[in-house]
């Protein structure tokens, strides 16, 4: 017995410094027994309930702590003590627990302990420890931190989205300022292309009214000058028939100066005289319809006029040359009504394609001659109808080089051209489908085959609309 007794004395002094130890602990430890009654405590539960170990001792845990989880009242089978008791598992679940008027937030956790020993007597076989902690202010921590964060979630969400759509609102006014850039550099280019043309326009109309005066005042005396020297012929023709001799002198003068060639001769130079101011007249008149500056608006004009202008412009280069031979029009006119138009606008439109035509076709030349081949005629045909009655179609066809499928979606674009640096500004047709589409409504395609030749559409309503009307 002496043993069991020192064996006694011993556990108890270990038992009383595990005490003083546990005293300190900021967490409450209680030990309960078999049925969930307190069977020791330590200081931090005397303090969390407000009573001393004495009243606690032997009071059931489930009464003395009432528990709720999820704001529903735990039930007295579902306490954490009994839980480790029936299951004689570990675990830990945190419960509200109301206090004061205040609900706190407990982390509990519990333990199934069994001692099998000799210490231990039959009812204390099995009992539980629980250990509390009051986590209420970590708990509201944590939530307001989750509620700061999410907070903060929300902000972050909304300067983001706030700054897509200030990124997306830059990106829009970026394209639009694009946009408008592109348009500026068009318009401005436009509008130097169109005082170029006015310009030359205005040089033309100079010149043709300038040539004008001197020719009227030639042709018109013509007629007189034919008459008087026709009459002066016969009255000479007279003086030999009825002086068929005359005297030495006038024989001298008569054979020097070729006489008989003269009468004969000074008919068909009159003639010729006549048919050039014809030709000059026809010219000038020609300059003024391609010019048409006292056309500026909108009027009813015979198109074939304006082609046939376009044209008698660019003569010389369809005549043959030493290198070249001659570039045939073919006109396949048909019947077209009078057209509202702004009709220097509508030459200027013939003027490009033409002139494109034209080069296509010396390029092809060019080719030919590098190649030894120069079997083939070069043609430029123009077509003209009435689709209907409220609109008409003119055609330009060339048999020249032709554009190739990649080039071909980019002719009407601005500042787009094939040719050499200085050879072209890559406006002329951008300005010509311009014309067309914006200031006639119409419409202005290509079609082409590489080799083979280009054809262009053009199709302008007779009756241009009111609001071309005001451009």
């Amino acid at each position: 017995m002496s043993d069991l007794d020192s064996q006694l004395k011993q556990l108890r002094s270990t038992l009383s410094k595990m005490e003083i130890a546990l005293s300190t602990v900021e967490e409450c430890i209680v030990w309960t027994d078999g049925r969930g009654r307190i069977k020791w405590c330590n200081a931090a539960l005397e303090r969390f309930f407000g009573q001393t170990r004495l009243l606690l001792l032997g009071k059931s845990l489930p009464e003395k702590l009432p528990l709720l989880l999820n704001g529903q009242v735990v039930a007295d089978e579902f306490h954490p003590v009994m839980i480790a008791l029936k299951s004689c598992k570990n675990g830990k679940q945190c419960y509200e627990y109301s206090q004061s008027n205040q609900y706190l937030t407990l982390e509990i956790a519990w333990s199934f302990v069994e001692i099998t020993n000799n210490f231990a007597q039959s009812d204390d076989s099995v009992s539980s420890v629980l250990v509390l902690r009051d986590v209420t202010r970590q708990r509201e921590a944590e939530r307001r931190l989750q509620e700061v964060n999410e907070a903060l979630e929300q902000q972050v969400a909304k300067r983001t989205q706030e700054l897509q759509e200030a990124n997306a609102c830059l990106q829009t006014e970026t394209v639009q300022l694009q946009k408008l850039l592109n348009e500026l550099q068009q318009t401005q280019a436009q509008l130097i292309q169109a005082e170029k043309m006015s310009g030359l326009g205005q040089l033309v109309a100079g010149i043709a009214h300038e040539i004008n005066n001197p020719v009227n005042f030639v042709y018109g005396n013509l007629t007189y000058l034919k008459e008087y020297g026709l009459d002066l012929l016969h009255l000479l023709q007279l003086y030999q028939k009825h002086f068929p001799h005359p005297g030495k002198e006038i024989e001298k003068v008569a054979k020097k100066i070729d006489l008989d060639f003269l009468q004969t001769d000074f008919p068909q130079l009159l003639s010729s005289m006549e048919m050039g101011t014809e030709r000059i007249t026809q010219i000038v008149t020609s300059l003024r319809n391609f010019s048409r500056l006292d056309e500026s608006e909108i009027k009813a004009v015979d198109i074939h006029e304006g082609i046939n202008s376009t044209l008698l412009i660019l003569q010389h280069r369809l005549k043959a040359t030493s290198e070249y031979s001659e570039i045939k029009v073919i006109r396949d006119y048909g019947n077209l009504p009078l057209v509202e138009c702004f009709a220097g606008q509508l030459n200027q439109v013939f003027m490009n394609i033409l002139a494109n035509a034209i080069d296509a076709i010396l390029e092809s030349k060019i080719k030919q001659i590098s190649e030894e081949i120069n079997d083939r005629s070069s043609n430029i045909t123009i077509r003209t109808s009435a689709i209907d009655s409220r609109w008409v179609e003119v055609v330009i066809a060339d048999n020249g080089t032709g554009i190739s499928s990649k080039t071909l979606p980019h002719i009407f674009n601005p500042f787009f051209t094939t040719k050499p640096v200085g050879k072209g500004t890559g406006m002329g047709m951008a300005i010509s489908y311009k014309i067309i589409t914006e200031n006639h409504g119409g419409k202005l395609t290509c079609f082409s085959t590489p080799g083979m030749g280009t054809e262009f559409i053009i199709q302008v309503p007779v009756r241009i609309s009111l609001k071309k009307k005001n451009i």
